[in-house]
């Protein structure tokens, strides 16, 4: 949630180049997680290699069959969606590439084809580039919830059905609680027997499988974003099946939910200070209120609270549709001309512009984005089960960041209400074992902040810090430094100097 989290509002954690992907980041987008809790399982069954179809251009697609609960391997198993395009250059072929584009809850099949695109030629010739469903994703055993008129699978298109996602009043603050509390148990009348089993611990066993199944002897991995908590939690169980593995817009394991809730609203907030003064400075920016910009933002929001924003032949712009908007207009600075016009509109009483960014930034990810983020971060996250502790929580949460505070910090409150309790515990994930990680932090991403990145690479024994000077998320797919960095690395084990930074 946190890292792509905005449960409410959806997530948006693995921007393509150039704008952002609606769920692969999301704010918040998030999610933290802690290392994995050390247990001793029984013997689990053997792997199969992945039995390889052709399934649309270069692509092939097969399966992993897995357990669903690996504390009972002989019980039900499911099978983990897989895809590759194999290496381009065979005779130079040093294995599988597998990615993970973040989330939590987006495809990494359907994602593929975007990570084709930026690879560099060095890995798309060296490397099978492989991606998979994550288990409660859509080709993998898909999480399904019915869609009441709150949660995260309520419909963008609808935003005055919506109760008010950063609510404040004590009866918006009733009405969020209570379409949580239909939403959580329709996911549990639909999807109760595989909820319990959707950690990202789960995921990671599932990524060894996997690799296995690739007859890999030891892993080489990007995650983005959420792919980073993926990548830290494996690394933690398998230190010693790890070949390479880069983590791009990191999140830090060991902070708590709360905090990390604080932390990500701060980033948002400190780049929509940036894009205010970008837009007061531009005179392609139509957006110019009088006075504070943060102030006229707040009464913008407010005022849709009581009488959406009209749009033609559809239901108006509320305060969720706003919200989805500026999570997708802040996710890259290249958004910002788009962000700019639509606010214009919606202060002069024109809300399509909001709610086609919404809609756009709510539809990507997976089919069934929304409720699998919120499963695997119910799981990952703990929170307080008392939904009557958010109202202080968010007011605290205001006077650090008063646009994204309250809203971030209130996106976990469906976890409050969620029928399986959290099952892992926020603390440092170290790798003992592992060889150099290299970890990736943008100094200015407004979904994972930067000292998150600082704080991973500090607590893994061998972990490589290099820093990108920009203000979008994720590096790799706007840095062309980056990018040289990561594939020097993954090729040849090649680690960059200490305090590498790049600036493209």
């Amino acid at each position: 949630m946190v890292l792509c989290t905005l449960s409410a509002l959806g997530t948006a954690c693995s921007p393509v180049t150039g704008s952002t992907s609606s769920h692969g980041g999301a704010v918040v987008p998030t999610s933290t997680s802690a290392s994995p809790t050390t247990t001793t399982l029984p013997p689990q069954p053997p792997v199969l290699p992945v039995s390889w179809a052709p399934c649309g251009g270069t692509l092939q697609c097969g399966t992993v069959a897995v357990p669903l609960n690996y504390a009972d391997p002989g019980g039900t198993s499911i099978q983990i969606a897989v895809a590759r395009q194999p290496a381009l250059d065979p005779a130079q072929r040093l294995g599988s590439l597998v990615i993970n584009p973040g989330g939590p809850g987006d495809s990494g099949i359907d994602d593929l084809s975007a990570e084709l695109r930026v690879l560099t030629p060095g890995l798309l010739d060296r490397f099978d580039i492989v991606s998979f469903d994550p288990r409660g994703v859509q080709r993998s055993s898909p999480v399904e919830c019915s869609s009441p008129s709150s949660g995260p699978s309520a419909s963008a298109t609808t935003p005055t059905q919506l109760p008010d996602p950063a609510p404040t009043t004590a009866a918006g603050a009733a009405a969020l609680v209570a379409g949580e509390r239909t939403y959580a148990a329709a996911c549990q009348r639909l999807s109760g027997s595989i909820l319990p089993y959707l950690s990202t611990e789960n995921t990671a066993r599932d990524l060894d499988r996997i690799r296995q199944a690739l007859g890999d002897a030891q892993l080489t991995f990007i995650g983005h974003s959420y792919g980073t908590l993926l990548g830290a939690t494996y690394a933690q169980l398998y230190p010693t099946h790890v070949r390479a593995m880069v983590l791009d817009g990191a999140l830090d394991p060991a902070e708590d939910t709360d905090q990390m809730a604080v932390d990500q609203a701060k980033s948002f907030e400190a780049n929509l200070d940036a894009f205010f003064t970008w837009c007061a400075s531009n005179s392609t920016c139509p957006w110019r209120p009088v006075g504070d910009p943060t102030t006229a933002l707040l009464t913008l929001i407010d005022r849709s609270r009581t009488t959406s924003i009209p749009v033609a032949g559809g239901p108006g712009a509320g305060p969720g549709a706003l919200y989805f908007a500026l999570v997708a207009g802040l996710g890259a600075s290249s958004d910002w001309p788009t962000l700019g016009r639509a606010l214009a509109q919606a202060a002069a009483g024109n809300g399509s512009a909001v709610v086609a960014m919404s809609n756009t930034y709510a539809a990507g990810g997976s089919s069934n984005a929304g409720d699998a983020e919120r499963a695997i971060d119910c799981l990952d996250h703990p929170v307080l089960p008392d939904p009557s502790a958010f109202p202080a929580l968010a007011a605290r949460a205001a006077t650090q960041a008063p646009v994204f505070g309250p809203l971030l910090i209130w996106t976990w409150v469906g976890c409050s209400v969620w029928p399986v309790p959290a099952s892992r515990t926020p603390a440092p994930t170290t790798a003992l074992g592992a060889p150099p990680i290299l970890v990736t932090g943008t100094l200015h991403d407004p979904v994972t902040p930067y000292p998150w990145a600082v704080a991973l690479a500090g607590e893994l024994s061998r972990g490589e810090l290099v820093t990108w000077d920009g203000d979008s998320h994720v590096a790799y797919y706007y840095s062309p430094c980056i990018r040289a960095i990561d594939q020097a690395y993954l090729i040849d084990g090649t680690v960059p100097a200490a305090g590498t930074v790049c600036d493209d």
